[in-house]
């Protein structure tokens, strides 16, 4: 069983199959219709913080593969939680009653807890450390604009949040060289940037946005 929670759950390979296989998906909806490769399952949808984009691509996607998307607003649906039921029963509960879980949710901690005892693949829908999906989507829409990722040169400028860990993790498993511009106080996850450095030149952090845009085929922005 396969969860997405961070971008280094998957290897580069998994990151160019995932990309090929959303091309071909998006080609075929373009021209018709996807397959139903989701008939007869059911995705549970839980956001514990608002969203707009997020949750109509879950819910949208979900449809048009022929499957079944519930939306549930975890702060006020998921009620025996709020009622101080644990997590975990929570978690045990929806893995019995869904094939998979997608939930936006605040702490990277309590999604892990609930991974590890839904069942079911549970899918990262935004916490405060990761935000997967997105970085997939951007990765997507660049090699289509760019042609390839191999070789470009990725800028984040921004505080260092989910996006940036992300961006940086996804960017360097797909090839490319990554800046990231944060300030000083603001800088990514301790773990990512551990994990950059070890692809050596291709990574770079530095708190200087001329510095860090210069020669970037891509800049992706954010708060500062």
């Amino acid at each position: 069983m396969k969860h997405l929670l961070k971008m280094s759950d998957l290897t580069p390979g998994e990151v160019t199959h995932i990309l090929d296989v959303a091309d071909q998906l998006k080609a075929q909806q373009k021209a018709g219709g996807t397959p139903p490769l989701l008939a007869g399952k059911s995705v549970a949808l839980m956001f514990s913080k608002n969203s707009t984009r997020t949750r109509n691509s879950f819910e949208v996607g979900v449809y048009q593969l022929g499957g079944l998307g519930h939306y549930m607003n975890a702060a006020t649906e998921l009620q025996q939680s709020g009622r101080g039921e644990p997590l975990k029963d929570t978690a045990r509960v929806l893995g019995r009653y869904y094939d998979c879980v997608v939930w936006r949710t605040y702490r990277q901690c309590d999604l892990e807890e609930f991974a590890e005892l839904a069942g079911v693949p549970v899918i990262n829908g935004l916490t405060d450390y990761a935000h997967p999906c997105q970085v997939l989507a951007d990765l997507m829409t660049i090699r289509e604009r760019r042609g390839t990722l191999a070789g470009q040169k990725l800028c984040f400028v921004g505080d260092g949040s989910s996006m940036a860990n992300s961006l940086i993790v996804g960017g360097l498993l797909a090839g490319m060289s990554v800046t990231c511009v944060c300030p000083r106080d603001y800088r990514p996850a301790a773990d990512v940037v551990m994990f950059a450095h070890q692809y050596g030149e291709k990574f770079h952090l530095t708190t200087d946005p001329a510095e860090g845009v210069k020669d970037a085929d891509v800049v992706v922005t954010a708060v500062w």
